[in-house]
This record gives structure tokens, C-alpha cells and sequence, in this order.
């Protein structure tokens, strides 16, 4: 028994205060379809699978464009992968 280790118990309180103002975000993902309804509404849509909120989609003189995180812009050719996707979100 003395080669036993006790373990250390877990606080009893949490480290965080009560009013930490925390806000939950709530993100509809949506099918591509739905994504393009957003982007004719004017909004800016992107992809879970981009992992960069600076690169997304949207209408730029009636086009389908993409903004790249360098700032940059080029019209977007929607691919198969794209049009089967279901993990966009509203930006």
C-alpha cells in the first residue's frame, strides 16, 4: 500500500468566475443550396472545411467570388465537392 500515490482530489469550486459573460454562438450549417439563398440575400457564406473565416463566398458584381484571407478575390468555379457539401455557414 505504500507504493500507492494519492491522487489529488478536484476542486470543490470552479475556477471560473460566476460571471465570466461568456456568450454561447449558435451556427445553422447548411447544404449548398441553402447557401446559395444567403449569398443571393446579400451575405457572405464559408465553408467548416476552409478553416479560415477570412476566406468566403460571395457576390461581387453579380459574380460568384472568393476572398482569400490575403485579401485577394477570383471568381469561384463550384466543383462537385462543393455542390455536395453540407457544411456551410453564414459569415
Amino acid at each position: 500500500m505504500d507504493d500507492l500515490q494519492k491522487v489529488p482530489q478536484s476542486p470543490k469550486t470552479s475556477p471560473l468566475p460566476k460571471n465570466n459573460n461568456l456568450k454561447t454562438l449558435e451556427v445553422k450549417i447548411i447544404d449548398f443550396g441553402d447557401a446559395m439563398d444567403e449569398v443571393l440575400a446579400g451575405k457572405k457564406i464559408t465553408k467548416l472545411e476552409w478553416k479560415n473565416k477570412d476566406y468566403y463566398a460571395f457576390l461581387r458584381k453579380k459574380i460568384l467570388t472568393l476572398h482569400e484571407p490575403n485579401g485577394k478575390y477570383h471568381e469561384w468555379i463550384v466543383s462537385e465537392g462543393d455542390l455536395a457539401g453540407n457544411d456551410y455557414i453564414v459569415v
